[in-house]
């Protein structure tokens, strides 16, 4: 028995009422109709769990309908769950549907108008606007197109005494609400330069009983420029699908390509199999995965032909990520967990040092001070007595951040604009350009936990933004090159100004911004700009102001913590309000890394 994924809850769709049976019942007797999404209520992780929307299968065209009848026809045949294609195809010529490749691409529109033109030449021809929100790629990588606006003049003609489409666009057209019902987010993971971890593409992805063949689908296609064009795939090109994978009654996915494993070497196929367990695994039907070539299993030494789920954790950037906070409480540096604050232990818990800001590093051996107004960064061990070497002057000095190679990341303020340098304590650190951020003044920098991206809030030409780009690295020595695909990620316009932001995934945010006069609230936003057209999820509701900064470590399971103006740290309980985990105010805060 197949197990079908449409029956787990939807983690991003939100929940259809009685009425959607009521459209679904008139898109069974011709006519499509997809009601607007519920209320989105405040959730602490993703998108709220909801059952799933029903199935439906929309009308196929009726004798004697009109030129426009037809092309709405097509339009709403195109929104289909399972997906399907069949359907739209028949309000086709028989030429243009051996021609429409509908899985090139997806447009998710809001509006659109469907009308005769006022001129016409030649045949029959109707012309359709369409104010677009997103496109999907092949792979569904979600992209927000320049131009929103687009007209369509489609032409007409007829076949067997009925009007049918001759010039279809390529890809496939869906609304909105189809899309925030039906799709949902999920990662394709590759490889970073080196092939030393994972890392994630934000896809978006029909959340029918096909997504495993879906997931696969689109990590097969490779990383086509994925994490600025620096990601690697260990699945040849050669190898196709062979069928659809299948979950089987214990929860195993079993993943069949035509191909020869001889086209991978034994030192690749453990990170061929990362690769898809890992895409897999989000999948809560799926407990291992069996991959199949021709009529073999990739085999692993010492590894079960059926690989678990929670396998590879070796290749997981974020594997050894810590989930404590620290913060300085009167130049004494302390641990912070929801429901308290302790010491850390040692000199540094009970012998002031003082510091404008500071941070510590991944592994937590050292600490990066920010002292003398900004200006001087100075580098100590935590373990003994304090040692603080200079290690980067500036003018005014962000806190800064920590690499798993130990590489010490600075972002100097100055009247001329911003200036990023990255080097290990000790070594001569190299100016890495800011692309266009580098005019503006930066107010927050963080990593990601893989390193493979940061996130930046600054002010670019007289308005706050929040930005999103890739690390370069040279692959052999692993040196930091440059920050490439710097782009501004569009903020819902509900969430208000951007005040900082943190990671809370590897490909998601957690938003610290201020909407008119209301108190600032912390909403999640994904990295691909997504979250403008599907919304951001607030996360609890803060119940005072002056919330300055949002803490994240980058992990899912780890807590979040919001510092405000007085010094006072915020974080939620297992019941998602927020609350004060001590009563002493920090003067600063900030999670290692």
């Amino acid at each position: 028995m197949k197990v079908s994924t449409a029956q787990r809850p939807s983690r991003r769709a939100a929940g259809r009422t009685f009425v959607a049976l009521v459209a679904l019942a008139t898109v069974l007797s011709g006519c499509v109709s997809i009601p607007d999404s519920g209320a989105v209520r405040s959730v602490e992780d993703g998108r709220p769990e909801q059952a799933s929307p029903a199935r439906f299968r929309p009308a196929g065209p009726v004798d004697g309908a009109t030129p426009n009848d037809v092309v709405n026809g097509f339009l709403q045949a195109m929104m289909a769950s399972p997906v399907r294609y069949d359907i739209a195809r028949r309000f086709l010529t028989e030429g243009a549907s051996d021609d429409w490749r509908p899985r090139d691409s997806v447009t998710v529109y809001s509006q659109t108008s469907v009308s005769l033109p006022e001129t016409r030449t030649g045949g029959e021809s109707v012309g359709v606007d369409l104010v677009r929100e997103a496109v999907l790629s092949d792979q569904g990588r979600f992209t927000v197109p320049t131009s929103r606006e687009q007209h369509l003049d489609l032409t007409l003609v007829k076949e067997e005494d009925q009007w049918r489409i001759a010039d279809p666009p390529q890809g496939a057209m869906i609304k909105q609400d189809f899309f925030e019902d039906y799709y949902d987010s999920f990662n394709s993971y590759f490889f970073d330069a080196s092939g030393s971890q994972l890392v994630a593409e934000p896809v978006h992805l029909p959340d029918d009983e096909n997504l495993p063949t879906y997931l696969v689908s689109s990590v097969l296609k490779g990383p086509r420029g994925a994490v600025g064009g620096q990601a690697r795939s260990f699945l040849p090109e050669s190898w196709v699908l062979a069928r659809q994978v299948e979950i089987d009654d214990a929860g195993v996915a079993v993943i069949r390509f035509d191909g020869s494993p001889a086209e991978v070497p034994l030192k690749d196929r453990e990170r061929l199999s990362a690769q898809l367990v890992w895409s897999l695994r989000q999948i809560p039907a799926v407990t291992a995965v069996e991959i199949v070539v021709g009529e073999r299993a990739v085999a692993l030494p010492g590894t079960p032909r059926r690989q678990a789920v929670d396998a590879w954790t070796e290749y997981d950037p974020a594997a050894d990520r810590s989930t404590e906070l620290f913060a300085m409480v009167d130049g004494r540096l302390r641990v912070v967990d929801r429901t308290r604050t302790s010491p850390f232990g040692g000199v540094w818990g009970s012998d002031p040092v003082e510091s404008d800001d500071f941070r510590v590093s991944v592994d937590r051996d050292r600490i990066a001070l920010v002292t003398d107004g900004r200006k001087v960064v100075r580098v100590s061990p935590l373990t003994g007595e304090p040692q603080p070497v200079v290690v980067r002057q500036g003018s005014d000095l962000l806190r800064p951040s920590w690499d798993a190679a130990g590489r010490l990341w600075t972002l100097d303020r100055t009247r001329r604009g911003s200036t990023l340098t990255v080097g290990r304590p000790g070594e001569r650190a190299r100016i890495v350009g800011l692309g266009p951020l580098a005019g503006g003044r930066v107010t927050g920098f963080e990593l990601s936990p893989d390193g493979a991206r940061f996130v930046a809030t600054a002010r670019v030409a007289g308005r706050d933004g929040v930005y999103v780009g890739a690390v370069r690295y040279e692959p052999e020595s692993e040196t930091v090159v440059a920050l490439v695909d710097v782009r501004e990620i569009p903020v819902p316009a509900e969430s208000g100004v951007p005040i900082s932001a943190a990671w809370r995934s590897s490909t998601s945010l957690a938003l610290l911004a201020r909407a008119a006069q209301r108190a600032p609230q912390v909403t999640l936003v994904a990295i691909d700009s997504s979250s403008a057209a599907t919304g951001a999820v607030r996360v609890g509701l803060l119940p005072q102001d002056g919330a300055r900064q949002v803490l994240a470590p980058g992990l899912v399971s780890a807590p979040l913590y919001v510092l405000d103006a007085r010094g006072m740290l915020w974080t939620q309980n297992n019941d998602g309000r927020w609350q004060q985990p001590g009563s002493d105010p920090v003067g600063s805060a900030g999670f290692a890394g």
